[in-house]
């Protein structure tokens, strides 16, 4: 089973790839953007500042779960109810939950905008 904190890692390295992307790309997005949408298509407009609001979100997400998952003596009770047949089997399982959430998280985060920064930027 891989460590959580290498899961976590790749949300770290998905979120600087994004950054990096769009520090580059930046200039060539259009001003007004699609912020919301529906069944419909976009149906709310914002600033392409809302991208970089994006990457503050995601960084603390990421930031609130990496403190269990780096400090869980900090982080996790020290009781015996845990479902899991030992403390450190329960907090090994907590703590790869968090990481793979991690991921999705920014998965989710980056996904969304992308389509704004690559396709938009290019038209």
């Amino acid at each position: 089973m891989k460590s959580p904190k290498v899961i976590f890692s790749i949300s770290v390295l998905l979120l600087l790839i994004y950054i990096i992307v769009l520090s580059q790309q930046f200039s060539s997005v259009q001003e007004i953007i699609p912020v919301h949408y529906s069944g419909d298509g976009g149906d709310g407009f914002g600033s392409k500042n809302f991208l970089w609001l994006e990457v503050g979100l995601n960084f603390l997400f990421l930031y609130l779960l990496a403190l269990p998952i780096f400090f869980p003596e900090k982080m996790f009770a020290k009781t015996t109810d845990y479902l899991e047949s030992s403390t450190e089997a329960a907090i090994k399982n907590r703590q790869l939950f968090l990481s793979v959430l991690s991921v999705l998280v920014t998965i989710i985060f980056c996904g969304l905008s992308l389509k704004e920064i690559i396709c938009l930027s290019f038209i």
